[in-house]
């Protein structure tokens, strides 16, 4: 990542909201790395090469990439890196924290989700 500011983005989450999905097709990594208190799951296809920015960690990606963006403000985005492709997809599902509640993370179904969220805010 090059020295530079980190984006604050302001989702469009509402109160009302559950979630928001937006599914994008593009040519290139434009967007900036940003942070935002929200959580965020992306799939991202056909971007082998792209660089993961995510917190401290940089990482090239293969032609498929699935990663959760838990933690308040956490640094994230993906750049161009030697990605070639112009058919990327990007599906981004974001939530509020508070979405989760206890009474949903005790059922049997969410267990490990529980237990990965547990671990990464140890």
């Amino acid at each position: 990542m090059t020295d530079m500011q980190i984006m604050r983005e302001i989702t469009p989450l509402s109160p009302e909201d559950c979630f928001y999905v937006v599914d994008r097709r593009k040519t290139a990594f434009d967007y900036p790395v940003h942070c935002h208190p929200e959580y965020e799951l992306n799939f991202i296809e056909h971007a082998a090469g792209a660089c993961r920015v995510v917190g401290d960690s940089m990482e090239s990606i293969g032609d498929y990439e699935l990663v959760l963006v838990a933690g308040a403000d956490l640094e994230h985005g993906w750049e161009q890196g030697s990605c070639t492709s112009t058919a990327i997809r990007e599906i981004t599902i974001q939530w509020d924290a508070a979405w989760l509640s206890d009474a949903l993370l005790q059922k049997n179904q969410f267990r490990s989700i529980r237990q990965m969220l547990e671990s990464h805010l140890a």
